[in-house]
């Protein structure tokens, strides 16, 4: 994630909050996940991160939902 341009600042990634997200997917989907996650050499959670992360960046670009980090400032 270092040196690609964010939403999240390294501030604001050190200062929000940790939370658990649990979630039920498919073995293949783990199966693909966890290809994913060796690729970039990151833990699968730490993967999840990243893939939400880019899906809700995607998802403010786009105009489908607010961007939620203007809106706290």
């Amino acid at each position: 994630l270092r040196g690609k341009r964010m939403m999240f600042s390294e501030n604001q990634l050190n200062e929000m909050a940790k939370v658990t997200v649990t979630t039920f997917i498919e073995e293949e989907l783990k199966d693909g996940l966890k290809a994913l996650a060796d690729n970039e050499r990151r833990s699968m959670s730490q993967m999840v991160a990243v893939l939400i992360e880019r899906a809700v960046e995607d998802a403010i670009k786009k105009g489908e939902i607010p961007d939620v980090l203007a809106q706290e400032k």
